[in-house]
């Protein structure tokens, strides 16, 4: 009997709860595929990541190394255009180019030239070396060579590049290979990993030091001399632009800005980066070939031998802090996680739910009433504004009317008075000067009266009620080539203040818009009551351009809304077909039987 009761008592368990259940089943398993989608889709962006960074690091590696070449290029063309070409010439080339950020040399050691100089030209050559000052012809050659190639300008002007004035950098079989394959391709050609001459650092003891770096030889030839094949091109030979880098500038400067910090990069020279001399590594340890925990992302990228006749490899690999420094590495277990609470809340809500429809019915119905009462509260909010507004404006409209008709003329005749006394004391300086004081002081009393009366409310409306004080503002975009016309106006002499006030407004700010923005010609404004609705109908109309997509509303329009939205109305803005703007205001008021004007 006890077995059976459990089993009963469980079986309703279920029956009542079975949405829930079913919720928490379904909610489950979307879970685990949430959560593969996720973990997939995190291993592909950042997948994505890898190798846009990549293509990137290339990308710039690439245009930096073509930028150079553009300068050496330049320098070149140099030697095709002036001859001959002087020390002072290349320095100011060089110096041309540092500001450039098309040709910046802050990667290149150093812009040299490398004069072709036969046997019986090298004493000439040694002898001008001597007489400018600047270093001979070194190393000193082991007997006659059949040719030399020492440096004869080197710039920008360091200590290090100084030295190297005279260099010859033939005599080295490496930088001869080189030089010749140049020579004969007609094209820059690079030499493997060498070690370039640059200058110390500051803290350092030594003047100059060796870091590794590459040599890039461009010929130079005879201007007008034909160089269509290999032979034609030794015979042309006049020397070579020389320039050397050093591979940390070249390499770790050209996007350390902008590379990812937890992705290693390295530059190999030639086909095999297992087999390859390293130009560059950015953490200082070798990943390629190397056995150990193996990368998440690793890769090669090339960069083929048509630039420099020589192919590098780029190989980047991510480091440990690439997974771990990724916002959303733990973004599956978060899913996962919040999916199971997820979907425990769920059937916890469920089962609340289950238990409790009476109850949520009741709330329901609760939730309806306490939502009636907020639209009245909305309501008689929304009346109390317009209430304040309208008696914002009845009082502007009281105040200046007694500015007006009484402060104003008392302040009038004061000043008569003043004028009077000072006729009768001109006998006295003294009273005279007190009273020409008194007199100004009263004038710009009245000024001031005079503008507070203004600023109140418009004049206009007061001295020529609402359809006049249009048709005064119309009259005002004549010279600018508007025509206004004010179609079929009614008696408004009963409107209230603020009513008055919002439409005379209202069609001021669509007045200025459609001079300032529409290119119209003529505009029509038209003005009635509506007394079923107890609102004034304000529609302002042009023949301009229209409304466009990208047109975005300005203080104008906004302005127009708020008057409007102020006492309860719409303000509505549209393009009408067939070209042009409908601005269209409906301002409700509340109808009496007095006419506001005549109070007091």
């Amino acid at each position: 009997m006890g077995l059976r009761s459990g089993l009963l008592r469980i079986g309703r368990h279920l029956r009542r709860g079975a949405a829930a259940y079913g919720v928490l089943l379904i909610a489950l398993l979307l879970t685990l595929l949430a959560f593969y989608y996720v973990r997939h889709n995190v291993k592909a962006e950042a997948r994505i990541r890898f190798d846009d960074t990549t293509l990137a690091a290339k990308t710039v590696i690439y245009r930096r190394v073509n930028r150079y070449l553009d300068a050496m290029f330049g320098a070149r063309g140099l030697f095709l255009g002036s001859d001959p070409v002087e020390r002072e010439d290349w320095d100011g080339y060089v110096r041309a180019l540092e500001p450039d950020s098309r040709y910046r040399l802050n990667g290149i050691q150093s812009l040299g030239f490398a004069k072709y100089v036969r046997p019986g030209e090298r004493e000439a050559f040694s002898r001008e070396a001597r007489d400018e000052g600047v270093r001979d012809l070194w190393p000193e050659p082991n007997g006659e060579r059949a040719v030399y190639f020492p440096l004869e300008f080197v710039a920008p002007s360091n200590e290090a590049n100084r030295k190297m004035i005279g260099y010859d950098a033939y005599a080295d079989p490496v930088h001869r290979s080189v030089m010749e394959q140049a020579r004969d391709a007609g094209s820059p050609r690079a030499t493997r990993m060498d070690y370039v001459l640059t200058e110390a650092l500051p803290d350092s003891e030594k003047e100059v030091v060796l870091r590794k770096g590459i040599v890039v030889y461009l010929p130079v030839y005879q201007k007008d001399e034909p160089r269509q094949s290999v032979a034609e091109r030794r015979h042309a030979l006049r020397g070579f632009v020389v320039a050397t880098f050093t591979t940390n500038e070249l390499f770790g400067k050209s996007f350390s800005r902008h590379f990812h910090p937890a992705i290693d990069f390295e530059v190999y020279d030639g086909e095999n980066a297992t087999a390859s001399s390293l130009l560059y590594d950015k953490n200082g340890v070798r990943n390629a070939g190397e056995k150990g925990d193996a990368a998440l992302f690793s890769g090669e990228r090339r960069i083929k031998k048509l630039l420099v006749g020589r192919e590098w490899i780029l190989y980047f690999s991510t480091l440990p802090a690439f997974e771990i420094g990724s916002a959303k590495r733990n973004l599956p277990i978060f899913v996962l996680v919040s999916g199971v609470a997820v979907s425990f809340l769920l059937f916890g809500i469920t089962w609340m739910l289950a238990r409790s429809r009476t109850q949520a019915f009741r709330a329901s119905a609760d939730l309806k009433e306490a939502n009636r009462e907020l639209e009245q509260a909305n309501m008689e909010l929304q009346k109390s504004r317009e209430g304040l507004v309208s008696a914002r404006e009845e009082e502007r409209r009281r105040l200046r009317r007694d500015l007006h008709d009484g402060v104003g003329p008392q302040l009038a005749a004061l000043m008569l008075e003043l004028e009077t006394a000072s006729d009768l004391v001109s006998d006295s300086p003294e009273a005279s000067a007190l009273m020409a004081k008194l007199s100004k002081r009263a004038r710009e009393i009245v000024s001031d009266v005079r503008r507070s009366v203004h600023a109140l409310r418009p004049p206009a409306l007061d001295e020529l009620g609402l359809v006049e004080a249009l048709r005064e503002e119309a009259s005002k975009y004549s010279p600018a080539g508007l025509r206004v016309s004010i179609e079929n106006p009614e008696e408004l002499s009963q409107l209230p203040a603020a009513v008055e006030v919002a439409c005379y407004r209202i069609v001021q700010e669509a007045l200025a818009n459609v001079v300032r923005h529409a290119r119209a010609s003529h505009c029509s404004i038209r003005i009635r009551l509506d007394e079923d609705a107890e609102a004034l109908s304000v529609e302002v109309e042009d023949d301009g351009r229209g409304i466009r997509d990208d047109d975005r509303a300005g203080v104008g329009m906004s302005s127009m809304r708020e008057r409007t939205e102020e006492l309860g109305g719409r303000c509505t803005v549209k393009s009408v077909t067939g070209g042009g703007t409908l601005v269209r205001a409906l301002l409700p008021f509340h109808a009496t039987g007095d006419d506001p004007r005549r109070e007091e």
